[in-house]
């Protein structure tokens, strides 16, 4: 390689040109620009991850969201079939009532408690009525037709140890009186709950 030769100097010229530009733009263009656009991958990395996060959140909340609707649906339809409260002396008027019109008697009625369910409270008593069987029959026939809903359970039957007068004086000859101890349960919506 001859440097004398002017097409020489020309190539070493342009090629010294050529690396100092590139040396240019590598130092001052390229270098600071790699810099930010991986310091922006990296936020574009963590945008991502939020951005997932955040839908994972909008689709909890949506599915949170159609959860609460179904439970509202449900509660509205407890709501319309219970009353907003527990009504003790409607429930004991009624017992009283139907042990009238069917030549019952109500010997005990004795309050058990009450048991909070998700939207509703079930109010427990323990009643124990003497009649004859059919009485009884036409005493829990009542019972189910109260304005408010009712269940019967735990029935128990025994010949009393006295006989009653008012029910042997009323019943027919073959007709013996029996004692039935039950439990009662009514219904009210839970207190506290809400629209």
């Amino acid at each position: 390689m001859n440097l004398r030769d002017p097409k020489t100097q020309i190539t070493l010229i342009i090629t010294v040109v050529f690396l100092g530009l590139y040396y240019v733009w590598f130092a001052k263009i390229y270098s600071p620009y790699q810099l930010k656009i991986s310091q922006m991958e990296i936020q574009k990395g963590t945008l991502l991850k939020k951005l997932h996060d955040v839908q994972e959140t909008a689709a909890g909340l949506s599915d949170l969201q159609k959860e609460y609707n179904e439970k509202q649906i449900q509660y509205k339809k407890v709501e319309i079939l219970l009353p907003e409260r527990k009504e003790d002396e409607s429930f004991l008027n009624q017992l009283h009532a139907a042990a009238q019109l069917t030549n019952s008697i109500v010997t005990d009625v004795t309050p058990l408690g009450t048991t909070p369910f998700e939207f509703y409270e079930t109010n427990n008593y323990s009643v124990e009525v003497e009649a004859t069987y059919h009485g009884l029959g036409k005493f829990m026939a009542k019972v189910a037709n109260f304005p408010f809903i009712v269940n019967l359970n735990d029935i128990s039957l025994k010949s009393p140890a006295q006989k009653l007068a008012m029910i042997q004086a009323e019943s027919v000859k073959d007709e013996k009186p029996v004692t039935a101890t039950f439990r009662v349960s009514t219904y009210n919506v839970k207190q506290g709950q809400g629209s």
